[in-house]
């Protein structure tokens, strides 16, 4: 039976911490599948973390054990959650820090956001807390959705985390936020009184922004939009915030290459103005876009080049590889020659991926560029194919993680095959 061979064969991969994440990985999807041979395969990853020499990489690998536990829907997932939570307590500081920030994602990904903020207390260092907390933030961002009486309970833990956090510039981010999430929802006296809360300029010009964007398209009682529109002058007099930065978009915008280059070396931050010109030309001017990298030097060049690229990856279309080829021939940057290996596959041409793959001289960043074709070539069912491409990955821990990829789609696949039989 071919899940009970790739089931044997994960014993090949040499780091038993990738063979215990591999083990639980697939132990999940046979328990969803029904499949009975779930208990062999997360008993072998429990094995395997055992094989594993350093305590804290096995506390990692039994995080993920645990995680692959929740993803099955088994109960013994909390619980063993709770009783790493007590091992991890008693580490130094930076280590422990560093485990529950693992073991918080794994709970955000499980849909636990409660769970997740209870253990953000156990967080020490200030800063990865208010990150963490910012993302649990979120996550109860998305939820806003549903009956009036639901969004009201919600509202609230929301503004019970926003309390945890202390810290300077992620507090104001953070109701940031929660004000668009509130504009959204309509909740605009909500919106209203929490712009007052903000202390970062940079996110008071951005909730401006934000306030703005709602009152030009959104059709808003009169009443909110005369009190959002005095909100934003107020803040923006208050605080001198100086628009002509925006000049550097607008013009872009409006095809004046020339003086967008020109308003764009009087800004501070010109790495996140260029960037954010890149996005709108894509989405409103993309014709643009080849001349305004021609006019920019090298170094700005490539920082838009990879700000287009990194669109085209979010936006793959076909109709801009013209843009993807004239980036990856001009700009002599290997990361760029990546993101542009990653646009290839994301439009389903593997060729040119190869040929771009072939320009690369670092062993990482080739190795990395493969990983991606072999990880395109298992999503269209070419596992042969990917097979012989994992023979060339240099790097052994890339290679131990592409084989690991591989038997879980082979299993993935065989489940498939026995279902519609």
């Amino acid at each position: 039976m071919l899940i009970k061979e790739a089931l044997a064969s994960v014993d090949v991969i040499q780091s038993p911490y990738i063979r215990a994440v591999t083990y639980a990985r697939i132990g999940a999807t046979l328990a969803l599948a029904k499949n009975p041979l779930y208990e062999q395969a997360f008993k072998k990853a429990f094995d395997a973390a055992e094989e594993i020499d350093n305590p804290i990489e096995i506390l990692k690998a039994l995080l993920a054990i645990a995680f692959y536990l929740g993803k099955a829907k088994m109960k013994s997932s909390k619980k063993m959650f709770r009783q790493l939570a007590e091992d991890i307590m008693i580490l130094p500081k930076k280590t422990r820090d560093k485990l529950f920030r693992d073991l918080i994602s794994y709970m955000l990904q499980l849909g636990e956001i409660d769970e997740a903020f209870y253990y953000s207390e156990y967080i020490s260092n200030e800063k990865l807390k208010n990150e963490i907390l910012v993302n649990i933030l979120k996550e109860y961002l998305s939820t806003l959705v549903g009956e009036k009486i639901r969004i009201i309970y919600r509202i609230r833990k929301i503004e019970l985390i926003l309390d945890h956090i202390n810290k300077e510039p992620y507090r104001s981010y953070a109701i940031a936020e929660i004000i668009k999430s509130y504009l959204k929802i309509g909740e605009y006296d909500r919106a209203i009184l929490m712009i007052k809360e903000l202390k970062s300029k940079y996110w008071l010009k951005q909730t401006v922004k934000e306030v703005l964007f709602y009152l030009k398209h959104k059709d808003l009682d009169k009443k909110y939009a005369d009190r959002l529109l005095t909100v934003a002058i107020e803040i923006s007099d208050n605080l001198g915030i100086d628009i002509n930065e925006d000049l550097a978009v607008i013009f872009a915008i409006n095809g004046d290459i020339a003086h967008s280059v020109e308003a764009l070396s009087h800004v501070s931050d010109k790495e996140q103005k260029l960037i954010e010109i890149m996005k709108a030309l894509m989405e409103r001017r993309p014709g643009t876009v080849i001349p305004y990298l021609q006019t920019l030097d090298p170094k700005d060049s490539e920082i838009a080049s990879k700000a287009v690229l990194n669109y085209l990856i979010d936006n793959p279309s076909p109709k801009y590889s013209s843009i993807a080829r004239y980036i990856s021939e001009k700009i002599e940057s290997e990361e760029v020659i990546v993101k542009a290996v990653q646009y290839y596959l994301k439009i389903g041409q593997v060729v040119e991926a190869a040929r771009m793959t072939s320009k690369l001289k670092s062993r990482k960043l080739r190795s990395l560029a493969l990983g991606d074709i072999a990880h395109y070539l298992l999503k269209n069912n070419k596992i042969g194919d990917a097979l012989d491409l994992v023979m060339h990955v240099e790097d052994p821990k890339l290679s131990s993680v592409l084989i690991s990829e591989i038997l879980v789609k082979v299993i993935e696949d065989e489940l498939k095959k026995e279902h519609r039989v």
